[in-house]
């Protein structure tokens, strides 16, 4: 377009200036002829005057005496007047007759004036005047006729002259009026192209934006052409597609977001300013128990309950401009979920509008309560493992002064039986320890692989050995081992069936089912993905009370008078310390239901053994290391019972030291037994190594109050040879020493 413009106006320069190059030479041409007749009447002019100059001279000729004289100088000054009219005349362009006639009169001119100088110069006689005269005057006369007969000729010729020029100009007129005619008509061309050619894109322009206004989206006009107009409509065309294609990703993206709304986990509420729900997804009205209908209309504040001031909320999201908080929503039924809402405030079309995404944070709670048990049981863990550790020590020096003085008396006898009973009851004190260190960071379990039916089906026996309650089996037959501490796992058996059947004073039947099970990360359970056995365990109790429910696995909560309050906690701590899960739901006068999960093992379970001995008496040197002295005094009284020479140690570094002297001196220890753990010194773990690096052969038994130790458990990998575990007596200390001594 921008061309096509430059070119009009250029043609509209052109022609202006050809109008004006036509009019000059028109307007010159009508000026020569103009010239040409002003000429001409100059000629006429000069003849005229010459003629009356002539006859001027000529009456003066006449004059006699002193007039003459007075006229001589008119008479020169006519002559020269003639003179320069007939030089001036002979410069004119004229026909050839009329050139010739000038030049005629030149020289009868220049004859006159010779004649009449001669004239006036004579002075002679009378006679030779009067010829003179005769002379001028012929030569007068003569000029006087061809000077008229030029002027008759040049009369024709001006008439001519004159008719030729007033047709030239009344054609110029004509040429003149016509070439304006046709610049106006050519302008008004040009003009009327011009502005075709730039409003009719822009007519199909604001055509096409008056169509997208009215919603045709993709609307293309029809306007062809190769200039910046067809550029233009292009882009406007290809910008109308545009906002076509991301006008339907729009639609689309809010048909997603729309079936998002619809098919999400998560509720959805629009609220208006006042408080009052605009629209809800399925999802909230699941988690609800309202209808769509009902919630519709509804206010926030009745939503939420009376537990939660809805302005204040309200007020609150619309001061941030988001918030994210946890309430108790009332349901339909009367019963609250515990939910997180994530709400944020915005203005739309001028209104003020609350977009609240609702999340039930039920199973979350457990987790969380589940977690703040776990913390919970490790932070009592920690002092629990300490006083076991201390007490399984203490029980150590009780426990073997009884027995070796059992070992001095007779049996039957009086203080025979009160000793043995002294026995029992530090024994049953052994399981209290064994049930502080279960849930303590010492209580690692030590994992076999273990045959589940065969455990339950023992444990359960020996829970209800004595009871009215009887226990029907549901166990799969196909049942996978697990990978756990047998002892620890039939504990967990024996409280929870006992639990049941002490909830069942009357008697009852206490149903145990195991199954395998896989569990995914879409289950919602706190375990990693794999293969799991799943126990229950339900009786027909009076159940648990639901504010009780929640507080059951708590150390030291117990709903019955006489109870400790840590069954139940260590069965939560043994089941957790295997990676697995326990879970408990109750009715009021129905019964309670336990759930345990297992991990399962791909490993087959060994043959169990059982073997039991007497005492093994035996001969050599024994170093033993502990720090508490009571510890050393009575295991020294078993070693010397048993034959042994003992020698004694408070700690690594000093057992060390010792050892290296006794190797030195040709008398090395055959066995050392190290305690595991020694308070601010070198204890087992540490000083079985370096003794190893002494002496590659040395023989190490390790003995420790936390019996569940991993190093108690794998006691070969450290570099022990054997391993006894606090309290213990004497027997079991001699055919430990027997078996390493012995190789």
């Amino acid at each position: 377009m921008k061309r096509k413009i430059i070119i009009s106006f250029l043609l509209l320069f052109l022609l202006f200036f050809a109008g004006i190059g036509i009019t000059l030479y028109i307007v010159g041409q009508t000026t020569a002829n103009l010239n040409s007749l002003l000429a001409l009447h100059k000629v006429e002019i000069i003849r005229q005057d010459l003629v009356i100059n002539v006859q001027t001279v000529q009456s003066n000729l006449y004059t006699s005496g002193t007039l003459f004289g007075k006229e001589l100088d008119i008479i020169v000054d006519n002559v020269l007047t003639l003179d320069e009219r007939v030089k001036g005349c002979s410069g004119c362009h004229h026909e050839q007759p009329v050139a010739d006639g000038l030049k005629e009169l030149e020289r009868l001119t220049w004859q006159y004036r010779e004649a009449l100088s001669y004239f006036i110069t004579s002075t002679a006689d009378t006679e030779r005047i009067r010829r003179l005269q005769v002379v001028a005057a012929d030569i007068g006369d003569t000029i006087i006729k061809k000077a008229q007969q030029m002027a008759l000729v040049a009369n024709a010729s001006l008439r001519s002259k004159t008719e030729a020029s007033l047709e030239k100009v009344a054609g110029s007129r004509k040429v003149l009026a016509a070439t304006l005619v046709f610049a106006f008509l050519v302008m008004i061309g040009i003009t009327v192209y011009l502005i075709r050619s730039i409003t009719a894109p822009v007519t199909e322009l604001l055509q096409a934006t008056r169509k997208i206004r009215q919603g045709e989206l993709g609307y293309v006009s029809s306007y062809q052409g190769t200039d910046e107009f067809a550029e233009l409509v292009g882009s406007f065309n290809e910008m109308s597609l545009i906002l076509s294609r991301n006008n339907e990703k729009i639609l689309a993206h809010m048909a997603r977001n729309q079936t998002i709304l619809q098919t999400t986990t998560e509720g959805f509420m629009l609220i208006d300013e006042q408080g009052t729900l605009l629209d809800v997804n399925p999802s909230l009205c699941t988690m609800s128990g309202y209808g769509r209908g009902d919630l519709l209309g509804m206010h926030f504040g009745d939503f939420l309950g009376a537990n939660m001031d809805a302005s204040v909320l309200l007020n609150r999201i619309r001061k941030a401009g988001s918030l994210l908080f946890q309430v108790d929503q009332q349901t339909r039924t009367g019963g609250q979920v515990p939910v997180e809402i994530s709400a944020c405030y915005t203005v739309m079309d001028g209104q003020g509008n609350y977009f609240c995404f609702v999340r039930d944070i039920s199973e979350r709670k457990k987790m969380e309560a589940e977690l703040l048990k776990a913390q919970k049981l490790e932070s009592l863990g920690v002092l629990a493992g300490g006083i076991a550790h201390d007490f399984n020590n203490l029980l150590t020096g009780i426990t073997g002064y009884i027995d070796l003085a059992l070992r001095t008396l007779t049996p039957g006898r009086k203080n025979y039986d009160w000793l043995e009973s002294a026995k029992k009851a530090a024994v049953r004190a052994q399981n209290l320890t064994q049930q502080l260190l279960t849930f303590s960071r010492g209580g690692e379990p030590v994992k076999t692989v273990v045959a589940i039916r065969e455990l339950l089906e023992e444990s359960v026996r020996f829970a209800l050995s004595g009871s009215t309650v009887r226990c029907e089996y549901n166990l799969a037959g196909d049942l996978w081992p697990v990978q756990a501490d047998r002892g620890q796992i039939s504990q967990v058996v024996q409280n929870i069936v006992l639990n049941g059947a002490q909830a069942m004073p009357d008697g009852g039947v206490i149903t145990v089912s195991a199954e395998n099970v896989l569990v995914s990360d879409a289950d919602a359970l706190p375990l990693d993905s794999g293969a799991y056995i799943k126990m229950t365990f339900l009786d027909q109790g009076s159940g648990i009370a639901r504010k009780d429910l929640a507080r059951i696995f708590d150390p030291y909560f117990s709903t019955k008078q006489s109870g400790s309050g840590l069954g139940l906690t260590i069965c939560h701590s043994i089941v957790g310390k295997h990676r697995g899960f326990i879970s408990a739901e109750s009715e009021p006068g129905v019964g309670t239901e336990f759930t345990v999960f297992l991990p399962a093992s791909p490993e087959r379970p060994p043959e169990v053994e059982s073997s039991a001995g007497q005492d093994v008496f035996g001969r050599g040197r024994v170093l033993v290391m502990d720090d508490e002295e009571h510890v050393r005094a009575i295991v020294g009284e078993m070693l010397n019972y048993l034959g042994y020479e003992p020698y004694f140690a408070e700690n690594g570094d000093q057992a060390l030291e010792l050892y290296e002297g006794a190797a030195q001196s040709g008398a090395p220890y055959d066995v050392v037994i190290m305690d595991l753990t020694i308070p601010g010194g070198m204890g087992g773990r540490e000083a079985v190594g370096k003794l190893l690096e002494m002496d590659p052969d040395a023989r190490v038994i390790v003995a420790s109050g936390y019996s569940n130790d991993p190093v108690m458990a794998e006691y070969e990998t450290y570099g022990f040879k054997g391993v006894v575990t606090k309290p213990f007596d004497t027997g079991q200390l001699s055919r430990v020493l027997h078996e390493v001594i012995a190789g």
